[in-house]
């Protein structure tokens, strides 16, 4: 596993330690039984870039595994 992944996998595992804990707060401060729209967008906000970086990874095995059948 290159360094670049290593690394990919430790930020995913950091998230993954976190969401729990996001999910938890989430949970608390429903109101009548609603998520707060608020506490969802910052979640969104805070996962949008390691979801950005896992397809683009994924985009760049898929593009070697192309060039290598070619």
């Amino acid at each position: 596993m290159i360094g670049k992944d290593r690394e990919l996998l430790a930020r995913l595992a950091k998230t993954n330690r976190a969401l729990a804990a996001a999910t938890v707060e989430l949970m608390q401060h429903q109101d009548g039984g609603e998520l707060p729209a608020e506490g969802l967008r910052a979640l969104a906000d805070h996962l949008a870039p390691l979801v950005d970086e896992l397809r683009q990874r994924a985009d760049q095995l898929d593009a070697a595994v192309v060039e290598v059948e070619s």
